[in-house]
């Protein structure tokens, strides 16, 4: 006999009432502002039970979907050139890329990945789509090596995107945009103080670990000389490097530095064409990092608007 009852009061046993095929279907829920629907059917609502099915594209995520309780006044997605820098975990590997892609007024795209898989490196061109959402959104699909990749990106006032994620159901990563001018770039546009922070992964006895650096660079001509100062849990490391970049007038580029400590490292690259920084990805088989580092002319130019 359980604490605290009485001797005429036996503990309750929970029953648990049997449940309708039809009891399992989610409602509408109405939330202020929003009407959120949450269907777990593969079919239409509504289907027969038994019913046959039509053939299905490639598995989804299951998507909740909102409409505002007011319309709301977006811009349509901007074409133009943009550079996307992406971070997380696909099919339980990590996952980091750089694309380089341009929205055409058709709303084809055209690209190029650079795109680190655990401690595979590939660099692949590839096309896709992108199109009006609702709610000031952009659904976007490319394909690569013929598998087709799904995302959403959120757009500014002006239709330009600024954030993505990928709508795969085994795929979680987001990514963030910056606006690429169409002008050919150079080495010399990363003169002066280069600064980062970034978080990364690096493979050590079969599992790969979590990572972090911030860095000043100083560039001149193509030529680096900059401190990293990191840490890998239990060890904080500190040291200074020197480098070089070659840039292409598409923008890529490839970057090798050397540590104080005799470490070397290998990225490839791009170029920002504003002149705004770079951004790299590592392509060491046993360091993943992906980050961008970004120009003083950035914050400078911030602080003279206020």
């Amino acid at each position: 006999m359980l604490p605290g009852l009485p001797p005429s009061m036996p503990p309750a046993v929970a029953t648990k009432a049997p449940r309708s095929r039809n009891q399992r279907r989610l409602k509408p829920v109405v939330v202020p502002g929003l009407l959120a629907i949450l269907s777990l059917a593969p079919g239409a609502a509504g289907a027969a039970p038994g019913a046959p099915t039509a053939a299905r594209p490639a598995r989804r995520a299951t998507t909740l979907l909102a409409k505002p309780a007011t319309p709301v006044q977006c811009a349509a997605p901007r074409a133009g050139r943009y550079v996307v820098m992406g971070d997380g975990v696909a099919q339980k590997d990590p996952v980091a890329r750089i694309l380089q892609e341009t929205w055409n007024p058709d709303g084809t795209i055209s690209g190029i990945r650079l795109e680190r898989r655990g401690r595979i490196y590939r660099e692949v061109a590839y096309t896709g789509r992108y199109r009006s959402l609702s709610l000031c959104r952009a659904g976007i699909e490319r394909t690569y090596d013929s598998r087709i990749s799904t995302s959403q990106a959120v757009l500014d006032a002006s239709g330009s995107p600024r954030y993505s994620l990928g709508t795969l159901p085994d795929v979680v990563v987001v990514s963030r945009w910056f606006a690429q001018g169409s002008e050919a770039c150079r080495a010399s546009l990363l003169d002066g103080t280069v600064l980062s922070m970034q978080q990364g992964r690096n493979w050590k006895d079969g599992l790969w670990r979590p990572n972090a650096v911030i860095q000043n660079e100083r560039w001149r001509a193509g030529s680096v000389l900059g401190i990293a100062i990191s840490s890998y849990g239990p060890r904080i490391e500190e040291a200074t490097y020197s480098g070089t970049i070659a840039v292409g007038a598409d923008c890529l580029a490839t970057v090798k530095q050397t540590d104080s400590l005799g470490v070397a490292y290998n990225y490839r690259a791009v170029v920002l064409a504003d002149g705004s920084g770079y951004l790299y990805i590592q392509t060491d088989p046993d360091d993943l990092t992906v980050g961008f580092l970004e120009h003083e002319r950035v914050r400078a130019g911030a602080a003279a608007q206020r």
